[in-house]
């Protein structure tokens, strides 16, 4: 029997369904997908049902696709923060599609349902538009509630970094609140951010990047002549150490609903990733009690 195929219900379900297991995924990853990414990333996995369309393919092309469609839509939702951060966002989404695919697929073979098609290694199944998105939209609410029973599976709920360096550098980070953070400015007692270096070099100048590779390398060269240099003593496991520290003019955290606005902030950078490499920055108590505080309504 031949299967049709409503091309708008087809993208327009992908697409809702997609926003949602995004989401859910952000939440069981630890991971930040604002409302525009995963938006972004719906887009994405909607049009990569379209394979579904298009004449059968090899079984190794056909799964070098599914991998691939799924790499852009981890990529477009989340961003680039490190390979470990990009597959643990990655598999979740590909296990939340596959309990759903294996939900559908229950609810065909047990109800009796036709219209079921396996095509390019993608499964469609003749349920209503409406049903779904219900389904879906039930997985996300019951996961959400299942996480504020029992507390988010990551180390720390993550928060959204961006900052200006002195000179205009800009960056963009994944950032953990950290309760035992005690870094400290020696130099007028400013709030501190520790971030990695190598998982935001990709977002600094030529000269930025080649002071701090040549710093940690143990050459002594000047500055860039825009930083604000200062050293700042660290205590850790490996010893003793001064990391640099630039001055940022500008910094703002975004978790949830809450916004966090700061000035003149010291940045130090480390030479290693941070927490596994699954968070860019980290910062301390301490900030938090001096910045200003408000809903994210009231920022914009």
């Amino acid at each position: 029997m031949k299967t049709v195929v409503y091309l708008d219900v087809l993208l327009v379900t992908n697409f809702l369904a997609g926003y949602f297991l995004l989401r859910a995924a952000a939440k069981l990853a630890g991971a930040v997908c604002p409302p525009a990414r995963a938006l972004a990333g719906a887009g994405v996995a909607a049009a990569s049902t379209l394979i579904l369309l298009a004449p059968a393919l090899p079984g190794p092309l056909s799964l070098l696709y599914k991998l691939g469609s799924a790499a852009l839509v981890t990529l477009a939702a989340f961003g680039w923060h490190g390979a470990r951060n990009f597959l643990r966002a990655g598999l979740w989404f590909f296990l939340l599609n596959l309990g759903l695919a294996g939900l559908c697929l229950l609810g065909a073979t047990r109800g009796g349902m036709d219209g079921m098609r396996v095509h390019n290694l993608t499964v469609y199944v003749d349920l209503s538009p409406l049903t779904l998105v219900l389904a879906v939209l039930g997985m996300y609410l019951a996961l959400r509630l299942i996480l504020l029973l029992f507390g988010p599976p990551a180390d720390g709920e993550p928060w959204r970094l961006w900052l200006e360096l002195a000179g205009g550098a800009r960056l963009e980070a994944q950032a953990l609140y950290d309760t035992g953070f005690f870094l400290r400015d020696p130099l007028g007692g400013r709030q501190t951010l520790l971030v990695s270096w190598p998982a935001v070099k990709g977002q600094l100048g030529a000269a930025w990047n080649a002071w701090l590779e040549a710093y940690f390398r143990g050459d002594i060269l000047p500055p860039p002549p825009e930083a604000a240099l200062r050293l700042v003593p660290c205590a850790g496991a490996a010893g003793s150490r001064a990391l640099p520290g630039f001055l940022a003019g500008n910094v703002r955290l975004e978790c949830g609903q809450r916004t966090l606005l700061a000035r003149n902030v010291t940045v130090v950078f480390a030479p290693e990733p941070l927490r596994g490499g699954q968070f860019q920055a980290l910062f301390g108590r301490e900030f938090l009690a001096g910045e200003t505080e408000r809903r994210r309504s009231m920022c914009t």
